[in-house]
């Protein structure tokens, strides 16, 4: 299914602008129509001294303040959105949400779209007591981090993916298979697939073929973690291939939540070095 409906959650510029710009490009590229969030921050965040306001009209006087410092930034977000929008020739609605509101309205926004865009570090646009844990387990929509440090041009050319065989993993596939199609390059990365009984007869073999009979131009590469972790195994193939984002399930173990996730997406979405897409 081609991507047709892309969320981005926005900060108020200059934060967030390259996640904004690689949204952008993202939705340019496959005509898809973009959606921008802005959470907007409580007026009464981090402003102790307003808590000692006494009387009505120093009440009011302080309400009135933040509702127009919201106001600010919310118009400062919508017109850089736009202005980015417009030049890159693309349909957009731009969204508001109520910080008080953000944990409902954020995922019911995100319930609609094909591919959701956050950053990193977090809260990377995210309502502020979100993780994209919590994004992934409440909506089950495909997460795309785009970490603030990435200044580059290039959008899903060259794709790595992390294959093993196993639900997370073809779902993410699934999801990034649009992606997958319009990349330069995919390589599927295998770590110690000798150890993985699922996938023994010709490692990697039917999930490539399964991409090229879709269109995707997808090799295979076999490697070992010896004294590595699979996170990093997988980061430095990204590195190896040149490539500019990594696709991986979210691979998940027994509950409680905190140990929903697994060890390699939980090193993966520690530190996000290029835009990774994650889908559960």
């Amino acid at each position: 299914m081609p991507l047709k409906t892309i969320l981005v959650f926005l900060d108020c510029p200059p934060a967030g602008q390259p996640r904004a710009r690689y949204a952008a490009n993202l939705a340019r590229r496959h005509g898809a129509h973009l959606v921008g969030v802005y959470v907007a921050p409580s007026g009464w965040q981090g402003d102790h001294a307003s808590c000692f306001a006494r009387g009505q009209d120093a009440i009011r006087e302080v309400i009135e303040r933040h509702k127009a410092e919201e106001t600010s930034a919310s118009q400062t977000a919508l017109q850089s959105f736009k202005a980015l929008t417009e030049r890159e020739d693309i349909n957009f609605d731009f969204r508001i949400i109520r910080e008080g509101d953000a944990n409902e309205d954020g995922k019911l926004h995100s319930l609609h779209a094909d591919l959701v865009i956050s950053g990193f570090p977090g809260p990377g646009g995210l309502p502020y007591n979100w993780s994209p844990e919590d994004m992934l387990l409440a909506t089950g929509v495909p997460l795309l981090i785009v970490p603030e440090t990435w200044n580059s041009n290039s959008v899903g050319e060259h794709i790595v993916v992390g294959w093993n065989a196993s639900r997370e993993a073809r779902r993410a596939i699934a999801d990034s298979l649009p992606l997958l199609i319009a990349a330069r390059s995919v390589c599927v990365v295998l770590v110690d697939c000798d150890d993985n009984a699922r996938d023994s007869r010709t490692p990697g073999a039917d999930i490539a073929q399964y991409l090229s009979r879709h269109g995707a131009k997808v090799e295979v590469e076999h490697t070992r973690s010896a004294d590595h972790s699979v996170a990093d195994v997988l980061q430095m193939a990204v590195q190896r291939h040149n490539g500019d984002m990594l696709v991986v399930g979210a691979y998940s173990h027994s509950r409680p939540r905190q140990t929903l996730f697994g060890g390699v997406t939980r090193s993966l979405l520690s530190h996000v070095a290029v835009p990774l897409l994650i889908a559960h």
